[in-house]
């Protein structure tokens, strides 16, 4: 076997250059020449391995968590040492099972309401005729969520002098539902809870890492429904008759055609790990292509096209399908994110149709993600409302049996 698999010849400098103003293109160009595996080379990085290799994602996701240490060190200026994105193994996994109960099930469900309200209220500044820059919007609604529901902070003027400490002596502690607060109160079965430091880098992870891709996912949502105005049709009269499961496909379908994150995850082995006929050495670092995977047409029938039926007829496994990453580092935030993706759309169709305000647009790169160019400028027509009262029992009837934990993701907390 081959130490690592093939890639560009180009110095390390003019890779760089390439990754850093055309990601999309530069991974394009390496998929057509030498295939769903292959090895960049960043100045300042190790070597990088790119893989879209279904069997090893699976492996990756699935293996002895301790076995899979996190490749996410040259972020570490950004969102501090105790951040769980940063943890070693061990750790990791110790702090991600105390973290594990405020990001799903019922404490994420309790949100649905807020989050409507929200939506609704962004949503209603949409004027017929009028040319919105989605992806702002939905950055100003994201970080909403993220200031009331994850900080407990309605007024954002307040949100920078929040701390730990102050929560902490909150006597209304244990009445607060927020994110923060359910932090505060977490701890193992040995009574340990999260220090200050624990807190401050892991809420610093949640603002930066969960505002950004899901505003990039909700622009991308416009963009698409914009484009299949079919797919809009089909939302709202899905929701309208009270079936909620084509607006969760369309939700996945625009992940699937869209991902935020084109490497969803990155791991360093702690021992040679084989992909095809090649051995990354734990010196390598390894980049989980959730684009390459999502474009595959072996995986995904006629990827180009955004269909979410496909997640209705024949949905792919789990592991075709990774705009959060997975196993024991899956994106902690994913069943919010999704909530939100959920809820925004759900608000956006009832009570506006969009279409496209010029050519299709170029992706954009910002930082690590990537989203629609021109700031996702969509057109507005205002369609009529669905019922409130209506809308608000199929919440309740979706928040009862919807955003429940994956066996996915109970086993990897469990490693």
């Amino acid at each position: 076997m081959h130490r690592l698999p093939p890639g560009p010849r180009l110095p390390g400098l003019a890779q760089t250059l390439w990754f850093t103003f055309d990601q999309l293109g530069f991974w394009a160009f390496c998929r057509r020449r030498y295939g769903r595996t292959f090895t960049t080379r960043l100045a300042g990085f190790p070597p990088i391995v790119v893989t879209s290799d279904g069997d090893a994602i699976r492996r990756l996701f699935t293996g002895d968590a301790l076995l899979r240490r996190h490749g996410n060190d040259f972020l570490k200026p950004i969102f501090g040492e105790r951040s769980l994105f940063f943890l070693e193994p061990a750790e990791h996994v110790a702090r991600r099972r105390i973290e594990l109960g405020p990001f799903h099930g019922a404490a994420v469900r309790a949100y649905t309401e807020r989050i409507a309200e929200l939506a609704e209220a962004e949503v209603a500044t949409w004027m017929p005729g009028e040319v919105v820059a989605s992806h702002p919007r939905a950055r100003s609604l994201t970080l909403k969520v993220i200031l009331e529901l994850v900080l407990g902070v309605r007024d954002a003027a307040l949100a920078g002098e929040i701390t730990s400490i102050r929560i902490r002596d909150d006597p209304t502690l244990n009445e607060r539902s927020d994110v923060l607060s359910l932090l505060v109160r977490a701890q193992d079965e040995h009574g340990a809870k999260l220090s200050d430091a624990d807190l401050r880098d892991d809420l610093v992870t949640l603002v930066v890492a969960g505002h950004e891709p899901t505003a990039t996912a909700l622009a991308w949502a416009c963009d698409l429904l914009a484009r299949n105005p079919d797919v809009s049709a089909r939302i709202r009269e899905s929701v309208a008759s009270g079936d909620r499961e084509y607006l969760k496909a369309a939700v996945k379908e625009v992940l699937r055609a869209r991902p935020p994150l084109p490497a969803s995850a990155s791991r360093h082995a702690l021992e040679p790990f084989p992909i095809g006929d090649w051995i990354v050495e734990p010196d390598a670092l390894i980049f989980v292509d959730a684009i390459g995977m999502h474009s595959n047409s072996e995986v995904h029938a006629e990827p180009e096209a955004f269909r979410p039926e496909r997640f209705l007829d024949d949905p792919p496994d789990s592991y075709a399908h990774i705009p959060f990453g997975g196993g024991a580092h899956r994106c902690l935030g994913a069943a919010l994110a999704t909530l939100e993706l959920e809820v925004f759309l759900e608000a956006l169709v009832s009570r506006v149709e969009v279409a496209p305000a010029g050519p299709p647009v170029r992706p954009s790169r910002r930082g690590p993600t990537v989203g629609p160019g021109r700031d996702g400028r969509v057109r507005v027509a205002r369609v009529a409302r669905l019922p409130t009262a209506r809308r608000t029992a199929e919440r309740q009837a979706a928040a009862v049996g919807g955003l429940r934990s994956t066996d996915v993701e109970r086993s990897a907390a469990s490693r």
